[in-house]
């Protein structure tokens, strides 16, 4: 056979496999738009739209727990999250408030009908058993007093200021069945160590414990759980260090992608060190004890110190402190005062 003669064969058989692979193409693509227009309704509704305030059918059959949250905000989102997350306690459905919007979207578009939107407050507290309340401070009496929540639910305020008696006092509910917990965004990765009081050793211990990989602090008292906050409270400093170091490294011509994640990555090490054996209650001075005599890290550490950083971040913790107790506004005292 002559060269033109292959030639020839060859562009027949590539137009016929050409042909047989656009034929397979077009015939998957027509399958995948009949089939899209078969889906069940409650998979349509969650895709084509966020406002979803009503019950998807067979949720009562699903097995799981029902839990509600009354604000969706930063707090809210991630501890759904972190429960979505986990694999140890089944969750079946988790009610949501709409605000805010993006937030609640986000969940719905993520978790499907696992997450219902709703608009009612009232309708959360009917639905769930475990009833998470993340609002504002200034929020909270109003929208617990004006719920009428049943006396099988367990109520537990994410609200910073909140206090027991008044949870108790608003909620109508007996005060075994009243809880307030701390924790940071970080559970949505179920990292961190959320805080609970008073102590619980049952379920709901064993569930806010997945969002800490097992772990979650059952704090004796209030008091020791309002100082225990102070510590959660030191996230915006640490932010605001870390911005500052970036900065000063970009002032110093570094590049500003370059400054940022040496930035984050060195502060992911030194936490890293620090985490290890910090059950240990020496471990920090033990860590301060390794500077260099005479060292960067030591002079640092000293320049500081001498500058009264230190006390000025001491005088910051008890401001904040005195803030969740409700005795001031957390604002540090001036010398005048």
């Amino acid at each position: 056979m002559s060269f033109l003669q292959n030639q020839f064969v060859r562009r027949n058989n590539l137009m016929y496999y050409t042909k047989f692979i656009v034929g397979v193409i077009l015939s998957f693509t027509t399958l995948s738009i009949f089939a899209s227009s078969f889906q069940p309704p409650s998979v349509q509704r969650i895709k084509t739209s966020m406002s979803v305030d009503t019950s998807i059918d067979d949720i009562s059959d699903r097995p799981g727990l029902t839990l509600g949250f009354i604000g969706c905000g930063t707090i809210a989102s991630a501890i759904v999250t972190g429960l979505l997350t986990q694999n140890e306690i089944p969750i079946s459905t988790v009610y949501v408030s709409r605000r805010s919007q993006s937030k609640s979207s986000a969940l719905a578009q993520k978790y499907g009908d696992r997450v219902i939107i709703c608009d009612d407050n009232q309708k959360i507290a009917d639905s769930c058993g475990t009833l998470f309340v993340c609002v504002l401070p200034e929020k909270e009496e109003e929208i617990i007093s004006g719920l009428t929540i049943g006396n099988d639910t367990t109520l537990v305020s994410l609200v910073s200021t909140s206090k027991l008696k008044d949870l108790i006092d608003r909620s109508g509910l007996p005060v075994e069945q009243v809880y307030k917990m701390i924790c940071l965004p970080a559970v949505a990765k179920l990292e961190g160590t959320p805080l609970l009081v008073p102590p619980n050793t049952s379920d709901l211990h064993r569930l806010v414990s997945t969002l800490g990989g097992g772990t979650c602090i059952n704090c004796k008292d209030e008091s020791i759980m309002e100082a225990m906050m102070v510590t959660t409270c030191m996230m915006g400093p640490i932010y605001g260090l870390m911005k500052r170091n970036r900065d000063y490294l970009v002032d110093q011509g570094v590049p500003a992608g370059d400054a940022s994640f040496v930035v984050g990555r060195q502060y992911h090490g030194m936490v890293k060190d620090a985490l290890s054996d910090c059950e240990n209650p020496d471990r920090f001075d033990d860590l301060i004890e390794e500077q260099t005599p005479g060292g960067l890290n030591e002079q640092a550490l000293r320049n500081l110190d001498e500058e009264g950083f230190l006390d000025t971040y001491e005088k910051a913790m008890g401001a904040v402190l005195s803030r969740i107790q409700g005795k001031t506004d957390g604002s540090i005292p001036s010398q005048n005062d």
